[in-house]
């Protein structure tokens, strides 16, 4: 029932998750989906502020005691909210599944995530009340940015990496310190490349993650017009340029990771590179702003894959491959320079 309801949400993220050995793909898939219903609640635009902090704490107990969510999140109407696919809806009739799961879990991985999700759902609602404004959440700067990608995201890194440290207990200090000390770049380079492709969508539902620094004329409610076009891609250039060192640090941690973890490797080779190749398709694409979707064509996407599996075992394979990706989105930037 897990791995069906992890594929119903995200298809190509149930994907990845299966490259995992038990027990750790349990672990992520329960972590992704108690992440993902969290996510949801917070996304809504049915319920304000004080609700949704509300019922994400009351998701919290819910799984710390083990006890049913499911009667509470119906008496809030979950079957109506606005804003969310039906597959994102119809995760909420799962509820109590997940958290019976869950409590099937190693103590060690329920404590982790029960931490990362409780820092998750309260960044997420501090972000909503301090950044709302004329009907739009907003974000400043970049550190604003980063701010909230670590609630969204990079809590997820801390987690799997806390979680892979698990499974590889005989590592020596240094390498844990390099894992530990680039945890979370992979997070916020997933998270930001969504944030590229998704400016119209998320404007649609009120959200601007594009940072208001990055552009030279910032008009939240015109901001998907024509005129802004140009403002558009600029900022998202500035954006992806901002980027880089966390890219190269996210390449730096899957290349620290045990050779003889594969699984692991492959789990982190996979995402990684369909988002540089996604950035590098994204960056001063005008078909952002349309009601078209930027993605990369299915062929791609299944090549990616494989040669991901196929280079991971050996980092004098996987780095030069990493490092042209990241080339790629580089020759892409300096030609819109």
């Amino acid at each position: 029932m897990i791995s069906e309801q992890v594929k119903a949400v995200s298809r190509s993220f149930g994907f990845v998750i299966e490259q995992l050995r038990e027990p750790l793909r349990r672990e992520v898939q329960i972590a992704y989906l108690l992440f993902r219903l969290g996510d949801n609640i917070e996304d809504t635009s049915s319920l304000d502020a004080a609700a949704k902090t509300q019922l994400l704490d009351g998701l919290l107990h819910a799984f710390r005691e083990g006890r049913s969510f499911e009667e509470v999140l119906w008496r809030w109407e979950a079957s109506d909210w606005k804003d969310l696919t039906p597959g994102e809806t119809r995760l909420f009739e799962h509820t109590d599944g997940i958290i019976r799961a869950f409590g099937e879990l190693d103590p060690s991985a329920k404590e982790a995530l029960l931490a990362e999700a409780k820092a998750m759902f309260e960044g997420m609602a501090r972000i909503q009340r301090e950044h709302r404004e004329s009907g739009y959440l907003t974000l400043p700067d970049t550190d604003a940015l980063e701010e909230y990608c670590y609630y969204v995201a990079g809590t997820v890194g801390d987690f799997l990496t806390n979680r892979f440290l698990a499974q590889v207990h005989w590592l020596d200090p240094a390498r844990r310190a390099q894992l530990l000390g680039a945890r979370r770049a992979l997070a916020l380079v997933l998270q930001v490349t969504n944030i590229l492709r998704d400016v119209r969508d998320d404007h649609e539902h009120g959200h601007i993650f594009y940072p208001r620094s990055l552009f030279d004329r910032f008009d939240a409610a015109r901001l998907m017009t024509p005129a802004y076009e140009a403002d558009v891609l600029k900022a998202g250039q500035r954006m992806a340029r901002w980027l880089l060192p966390s890219i190269r640090l996210a390449a730096a941690y899957i290349l620290a990771l045990p050779r003889r973890q594969y699984p692991l490797r492959v789990f982190c080779a996979i995402p990684y590179a369909m988002a540089v190749k996604t950035l590098t398709l994204t960056v001063g694409n005008p078909d952002i702003l349309s009601a078209q979707t930027v993605k990369l064509p299915r062929p791609e996407t299944m090549l990616t894959a494989a040669t991901a599996r196929y280079l991971a075992p050996a980092n004098s394979l996987l780095g030069p491959w990493l490092r042209m990706l990241q080339r790629g989105l580089e020759s892409r930037l300096d030609a819109l320079d």
